[in-house]
């Protein structure tokens, strides 16, 4: 996989368009995370050492498409954080107010790129307004690759030079690791929704040595196995293809679980074969995760993308509290993306004690799962 990295190019009185995933929380117009910003600042002060000016720009949330400002999208407040974290003003102007300019601030940042008409669609016209920014583009936004949209792909076609920053390169390098370590690879996987991670389970099934389910997609698969679930999560359109991925001697189902007649009760342990119809599952039991400690601690390396139980509940955090420890414990390189799960590592007090920890979701999916993110293809394009 060959792209250009940011260290491989001369930036010195060189403008750059610098493409960012700046998707942050905001709440009464403050920024209510700032992982995302300060995972960023690498590239940005790298770039600003190096003698450049730098535009910045990045989407936030869902827009409506009108070449129009929408106060509720604006990047106002996260303008205001980078502004406190890189202590200096960064002013913050439209597509049309920067195009308009003779010369680009030291530093500025352009509003929500999907204001702009075209950029989902990858507008040839819009990509090629967006590269004409700056002499150089650097990609650092690995959650929004894989969407081909003009500010994440086009522009690269239409620009005189394009690399990946540091974190794109990071991200990159930490997944390929997993993918690399195949044969002492394991993957934990939970969630609400098997359909969303079949094609992720298919495909780590036929490389990594265990896939150990949990959560709602754990509950298809039980329920695909005949099993009475009672009011348990689960896909009922999804039965079939859980029946036929159940059938993998690599897939992992924890039949000890804890269950509940509401997500508000007290749970009690029970077998597979013991759920009551009244009652759903909410976690998994203390005797499933003994049967899992072993699987975990001696793997090599660990993927983790999802809750294993219902964590937000108090009580049923366990499950998931004791495999982020245990994945924490053990002696693999462990690497976990996905916002439930962040929220659960947080929760379980080892987000910090993770190997690696992706900023991503859906493209952190699609990179395990084997697909071509449009982004990363348009980079090596580029080189090539």
């Amino acid at each position: 996989m060959r792209y250009k990295r940011l260290n491989e190019i001369s930036l010195s009185e060189k403008s750059v368009l610098l493409r960012l995933d700046l998707n942050t929380p905001i709440e009464a117009g403050v920024v209510t995370n700032q992982e995302r910003i300060i995972r960023s600042l690498p590239t940005v002060n790298f770039i600003l050492e190096s003698g450049a000016r730098l535009i910045i720009m990045s989407h936030l949330g869902r827009p409506e498409e009108n070449n129009m400002f929408q106060e509720e999208f604006s990047l106002a407040p996260v303008v205001k954080e980078m502004e406190g974290l890189l202590n200096m003003q960064i002013p913050l102007y439209s597509l049309s107010e920067i195009e308009s300019l003779d010369q680009v601030d030291h530093i500025s940042i352009i509003e929500n790129t999907r204001f702009n008409i075209g950029e989902k669609n990858n507008d040839i016209e819009l990509s090629k307004r967006l590269a004409a920014l700056a002499d150089v583009f650097v990609m650092d936004a690995f959650a929004t690759s894989h969407r081909a949209h003009a500010s994440t792909t086009g522009v690269i076609t239409f620009s005189n030079d394009a690399c990946a920053g540091f974190l794109l390169d990071e991200e990159l390098t930490a997944l390929s690791k997993v993918k690399e370590n195949a044969k002492s690879s394991i993957a934990v996987l939970g969630g609400a929704k098997i359909s969303t991670k079949l094609s992720l389970i298919d495909s780590l099934s036929k490389t990594v040595d265990k896939v150990i389910l949990g959560g709602g997609i754990a509950n298809t698969c039980l329920a695909a196995k005949g099993y009475e679930v009672g009011k348990s999560l689960i896909e009922d359109s999804m039965l079939e293809e859980a029946k036929e991925l159940i059938k993998n001697p690599k897939i992992i189902i924890p039949e000890s679980v804890i269950v509940s007649i509401s997500a508000d009760e007290p749970g009690r342990i029970a077998s597979a074969s013991s759920i009551q119809e009244n009652e759903a599952i909410f976690d998994i039991a203390p005797a499933s995760l003994v049967d899992l400690e072993p699987i975990i601690m001696n793997a090599g390396t660990i993927l983790w993308n999802g809750p294993i139980g219902f964590f937000e509940k108090e009580n049923f955090f366990a499950g998931t509290a004791m495999i982020a420890e245990m994945i924490i414990s053990s002696k693999g390189f462990s690497v976990a993306g996905g916002g439930d799960t962040i929220s659960a590592a947080e929760k379980a007090g080892v987000l910090d004690s993770l190997d690696y920890v992706s900023t991503a979701g859906g493209a952190f999916l699609e990179f395990m799962e084997g697909k071509k993110l449009p982004a990363l293809e348009a980079l090596i394009d580029k080189v090539n």
